[in-house]
């Protein structure tokens, strides 16, 4: 078997270094809040090593949209702003680039103990939330789904304003059918509160029935109201001869006289 050449092993070593650099640059970028981030990320000295990032940047960007990582929003603009994976000038890319931010952000929000940053982020002057209401909000959208619990909610008009502007954060308008919504929030929470909160909901498109089962429904439909005609006419039978053998039970003593 060939060995490898030097430069094509040293290549092989600096991916690899490369991808675990990014592993760290991630993970501190969860943990870390953004003024603690930004001091690690200047202070960090394999970044300051590094002769060409390229590996890195790439590296960095395929962990960041292959996986849908949780990442706070300002962290992932101190790391767009070294790596610079996108033309700012192109409108489309920009817009892109926002919706992944945006989705990172809200999945972040999202993680377990998180929970104050999350009040702050839906928290509005007219309609406050606080950490419990917070709790309380994401707890409807997650875990097993309870229907006769969610529908007794639902009766309160003040939990339907509530959780209108909670889907409006956390999940966008409108909110499709297919929608998979940032975990831990389930689908069946998120499309039975839409509704109920009188978000837009583009429901399902009707599905119809293949042409052959609509042919046996209708046979079915057939059959049954045939059967139906067919008791009916044996009961007017029935009647009519009772009614005949009682007239012939009442004329029999005038036959005999005679």
């Amino acid at each position: 078997m060939e060995l490898p050449r030097v430069s094509d092993a040293s290549q092989l070593t600096e991916r690899t270094a490369a991808e675990d650099l990014a592993h760290r640059i991630i993970a501190k970028g969860q943990q870390c809040d953004p003024a603690a981030f930004a001091l690690w990320f200047q202070q960090c000295l394999e970044l300051q090593k590094l002769t060409d990032c390229k590996e890195l940047k790439l590296a960095t960007w395929r962990l960041l949209m292959g996986g849908n990582v949780p990442l706070q929003s300002a962290n992932f603009e101190r790391l767009d702003a070294h790596f610079q994976w996108y033309d700012r000038g192109n409108v489309r890319e920009s817009y892109d680039m926002a919706a992944h931010r945006q989705n990172m952000h809200i999945r972040w929000l999202l993680l377990r103990g998180n929970e104050v940053a999350l009040a702050r982020y839906m928290h509005r002057d007219d309609a406050p939330v606080s950490v419990a209401q917070a709790r309380v909000r994401v707890a409807r959208l997650s875990g097993p789904w309870r229907p006769l619990r969610a529908r007794w909610q639902a009766r309160s008009a003040h939990t339907r304003r509530e959780m209108r502007d909670t889907l409006h954060y956390l999940v966008g308008e409108p909110i499709m059918w297919f929608v998979v919504p940032p975990p831990p929030l389930q689908r069946k929470q998120v499309l039975f509160w839409a509704a109920a909160a009188g978000n837009r909901l583009h429901s399902a498109p009707r599905r119809r029935r293949p042409l052959w089962q609509r042919v046996v429904v209708a046979l079915l439909l057939a059959c049954t109201l045939l059967g139906a005609l067919a008791i009916a006419h044996r009961a007017s039978i029935a009647s009519t001869s009772d009614t005949r053998g009682d007239r012939l039970v009442l004329q029999a003593p005038d036959e005999a006289s005679a």
